[in-house]
């Protein structure tokens, strides 16, 4: 029910479609803890990639990536954006 987990300050916050839940692990701690769907996008997050709908772009460094029925947008960095874009774009 992940959606993604964002770093803020020093707690981490765990978005699912419904809630938001507070952890005190690092981000780095619970990706270890995630299987291979999830992915260390951007400094500060980490993304379900099986949730998301798609990536757009915000300025020439930084993507915005969209669920379905969920307002909060995640951002991504473009080397991770040039890692995972083959998913998200058309052949």
């Amino acid at each position: 029910d992940i959606l993604f987990i964002e770093k803020q300050d020093k707690v981490s916050l765990i978005h699912t479609g419904s809630n938001v839940y507070r952890a005190q692990q690092t981000l780095g701690e619970l990706g270890d803890k995630l299987g291979d769907n999830f992915s260390r996008v951007h400094r500060s997050f980490i993304v379900n990639l099986n949730k998301v709908s798609r990536i757009g772009e915000v300025s020439s460094r930084s993507y915005e990536i969209y669920f379905n029925g969920y307002d909060r947008k995640p951002l991504m960095s473009r080397y991770k954006f040039k890692e995972h874009k083959h998913r998200f774009t058309p052949s």
